[in-house]
């Protein structure tokens, strides 16, 4: 990879602009002024259940060069591929990733076979191997994925050879475009015809030469995306004589942003490349005086297409446009602003558009330092939770060495992702190196590439993990969305480095299982697809339980209007439609349990409110003819589905929702307890010598049932119900039932019980101590379902089977001998705090 041409100014006056958009409120204190460069939190914000949150995960390695050798500027991609267990049958959805960095200094030559290199994963990022010799990096500087699956890779120096001509009384430039295209997850590529040219008149008018004659360079400058309407896009960059020259007579040049777009067919599901894509020049953002160069641009949940362009200054700060028209027309020049520090110009270089299947879209960049922003409306024009993800700068203050800022986002799940950065910048063309060797730094001067596991949290807990319930049985669907892609797509079961065939939409069964709809992607061809020929469908899924549902998430078939009638039932016989609350962008169609529209992106998530065991999901049909698909089809791209049951698959580490939490964090059940259990995560209390939860000889482990943002109010009856799978019980497994005294209406606990070392229920009074209770033992290494009802008069605990069958354990007395009025949460504790020993996982929390 060539230069990034990195433009080491250093800071000498704030920057601070005048408030160009409208920005909502966010939490955090207003800056009093602004600063240069803006100020981005290093700590993450406090988790709240009630609104989107930031969680930054574990930081690791993905690549450390030969001593002597460089690595920056990294650049990455990731695609589904889809496994089956041969002993289970189960699939697995992970990340096949492709990591391309340069390896050269930043200044401005050509490619060569050494200016790049390349390593892949398998897992999902969590480990990195050399990548084939097949795979150029040189010719891979920005990649993206197209509709059909295929990715897009893109070379820095993006233009052939130059032909000018005249047209009229203008002059034409024209030239050929270097992409590459891979049917095999990266692995393997080939070059694929594409050219652009363009007039005089179609520069910008803005320029102090408009002439295509001046044109001294152009450069992909952002990552390509293809539009769900089938539009390509290449963010790019052109470098532009301006008629000066300076005092050693060297020319003089301006650079602007632009993007190059074209519209190739598709035929049986696959891009067409037999005719040679012709590109059409759409500037975007261009000056007589100021660079514009480093775009990325993302298509929203609405349609628009949001640019976020690189100008550069005493410091490199960000700026925004939207095109509602493929970027023929771009709305005005704004500034990019923190909803915190509204009117302050953010800065950074080589900005990262991403949007998550949830319709979060992030923002990444970085200079100084690596730093990651949500616009939690998905509109881009506001951004907050600004957070520091890596940083490695002198600790001197000299904030412009160190890492480059140069950044890459890759989503690996429904709210997770990765982000990339380097440890140190390369040599510029004086040779100073952006880890100099006269400073110090917060970490070393050594060449790496790192990346960092981020959660993007969105409100609301209680998601329901449909798709290990139903791997494991415990949930069933019935449904004939079980169509299969065209012969052409390169679908999410096709193994790394292997074609596409007509047999790998079922070779796995994610297909006829139509898991699709349920694995967090939301890739176009990841969804469940119509098998009907008149495109309609119908997905019902029949629970493990009744649960009281309130929200549903739902993407229908990308880009097109589409629609689906959502209904529930108690018993699987009698139906009601849903009454749903809509999200903006999503009119109320005036019929209950309908939802109408005009395309989606992402998932969109509506309000529910219904007591149900059953629901259902009837797609209207629409068509797939611009991907090359059937004329009448219907798809659910993604699915998820909410209750008042905590299971905790929306969490990252900490989880949220609940308070005064010590030695307990997120786990995956599966991988690190019971592989049977049939929904992914719970939270681990661990009260013992893992310091990565906490010291248990001074702590007693513990979290408190509701926290910061959960809306449950004091009420004179409450059922806690919940999972626990002991792993080791030392000191025993305590639980509180919290509430208001009847007597002088305190807050109190109400209720005192637990599981003692020899696994066995026991209650607790002020009076008399622990005092046994019923029932079998609670077995360790195995699950048990609990219920603790609540009332005024009094309070009994049962045990629960898996058929919904309770046993009575025994009835509960009050811990201080004084009945409640009303209840107001649970806590979750170890039996010590010197001693250690007690492990647990809980799981489906409610409170109700």
């Amino acid at each position: 990879m060539p230069s990034r041409t990195r433009r080491w100014a250093a800071a000498t006056a704030a920057v601070c602009l005048a408030p160009a958009l409208a920005v909502a409120s966010a939490p955090g204190a207003a800056q009093a002024a602004c600063t240069s460069p803006i100020t981005v939190p290093v700590a993450a914000s406090a988790q709240r259940a009630d609104r989107t949150s930031v969680a930054l995960g574990n930081t690791q390695t993905a690549f450390t060069p030969a001593s002597g050798s460089i690595a920056w500027a990294p650049q990455a991609i990731g695609t589904d591929v889809v496994t089956r267990d041969a002993g289970t049958g189960a699939d697995t959805v992970r990340k096949q990733m492709l990591l391309i960095y340069s390896a050269t200094r930043d200044i401005s030559q050509g490619p060569t076979a050494t200016s790049s290199g390349a390593r892949v994963s398998a897992d999902s990022g969590a480990t990195f191997t050399a990548a084939p010799s097949t795979v150029v990096g040189s010719a891979l500087s920005e990649m993206g994925q197209l509709l059909d699956g295929q990715l897009l890779g893109v070379q820095f120096v993006i233009n052939g050879g130059v032909t000018y001509s005249t047209d009229g009384s203008q002059q034409r430039a024209d030239f050929p475009l270097i992409l590459s295209l891979s049917r095999d997850k990266g692995k393997t590529w080939s070059r694929v015809q594409a050219k652009t040219g363009f007039t005089d008149s179609q520069l910008p008018a803005v320029l102090p030469v408009r002439k295509v004659s001046t044109l001294r360079g152009i450069r992909a400058a952002g990552r390509p995306i293809q539009m769900t309407n089938g539009t390509l896009v290449l963010p790019v960059y052109f470098n532009m004589w301006n008629g000066q020259k300076n005092a050693n007579g060297s020319e003089q040049t301006i650079a602007f942003a632009a993007v190059l777009t074209a519209h190739p067919g598709f035929a049986d599901g696959t891009i067409n490349t037999a005719a040679t894509w012709d590109f059409t020049l759409r500037p975007i953002s261009a000056s007589a005086t100021v660079d514009f160069t480093e775009t990325a641009v993302i298509e929203r949940q609405d349609g628009l297409l949001l640019a976020v362009t690189r100008q550069d200054a005493a410091v490199q700060f960000l700026t925004y446009r939207l095109s509602s028209n493929e970027g023929a027309t771009w709305t005005d020049y704004k500034q990019v602003s923190f909803a915190d520090q509204a009117g302050c110009a953010v800065s950074g270089v080589y900005p990262q558009l991403a949007m998550m299947p949830s319709g979060q879209l992030l923002l990444g960049s970085g200079r100084p330092d690596n730093w990651l922003a949500v616009s939690t409306d998905a509109t881009g024009t506001s951004w907050m939770l600004e957070q520091q993800t890596y940083w490695n700068a002198p600790v001197s203050g000299t904030w412009w060495y160190g890492s480059s800022g140069y950044t890459s986002l890759v989503p690996t799940g429904g709210t997770r992702l990765l982000q990339f950065a380097d440890n140190c910048a390369a040599p510029n063309g004086g040779g100073v190196n952006g880890c100099a060797s006269n400073l110090t730094f917060d970490h070393d001067r050594n060449y790496r590439i790192v990346d960092r596991q981020v959660g993007i949290l969105p409100a609301g807990l209680g998601k329901i993990d449909l798709a290990g319930k139903l791997r494991h049985g415990t949930v069933t669907l019935d449904t004939d969305l079980t169509g299969v892609p065209p012969v052409g797509a390169v679908t999410p079961p096709t193994p790394y480095g292997s074609t596409p065939s007509a047999a790998d939409a079922t070779s796995t069964g994610y297909w006829s299982g139509a898991e699709g709809a349920i694995d967090g992607s939301n890739a176009y061809w990841a969804g469940a697809l119509s098998s009907r020929a008149d495109g309609t469908g119908t997905y019902q899924l029949n629970l493990d339980r009744t649960y009281h549902l309130t929200t549903i998430g739902l993407g229908l078939l990308p880009g097109v209007a589409a629609g689906a009638r959502v209904s529930t039932s108690t018993d699987g016989t009698t139906w009601t439609p849903a009454t749903l609350g809509y999200p903006a962008g999503s009119a109320d169609p005036g019929e209950t349990g309908l939802i109408r529209t005009a395309g989606d992106r992402a998932l969109r998530y509506y309000t529910l409110n219904a007591t149900a065991k059953y629901l259902r999901i009837t797609t209207e049909a629409s068509t797939c003819t611009t991907v090359g698909g059937p004329d009448a089809c219907s798809m659910i791209n993604e699915l998820e589905l909410y209750s008042t049951v905590n299971s905790f698959e929306n969490e990252f580490a900490i989880p949220h929702g609940v308070s005064d939490v010590a030695c307990a964090r997120v786990t995956s059940v599966w991988g690190n307890g019971d592989p049977d259990h049939d929904s992914e995560h719970g939270v681990r209390l661990n009260d013992g010598t893992d310091t990565t939860y906490c010291d248990g000889s001074t702590t007693i482990g513990k979290f408190v049932y509701p926290g910061p943002g959960v809306s449950l109010p004091a009420a004179p009856a409450r059922t806690l119900q919940a999972g626990i799978y002991p792993v080791t019980n030392t000191n025993g497994i305590l639980f509180d039932i919290n509430g208001v005294r009847a007597s002088d209406h305190k807050a109190a606990v109400i209720y005192h019980l637990g599981i003692n070392s020899g696994n066995r229920w026991m209650a607790w009074t002020s009076a008399g101590g622990w005092t046994g209770l019923g029932g079998a033992a609670v077995p360790l290494k195995s699950w048990t379902t609990f219920q603790v009802v609540s009332t005024t008069s009094g309070a009994t605990l049962y045990t629960v089977d898996g058929a919904g069958q309770r046993t009575l354990i025994g009835t509960l007395p009050e811990s201080e001998g004084v009945k409640g009025e009303s209840f107001t949460g649970a806590t979750f504790s170890s039996g010590s705090t010197l001693g250690i020993g007690d492990q647990a996982v809980f799981d489906d929390i409610s409170f109700e």
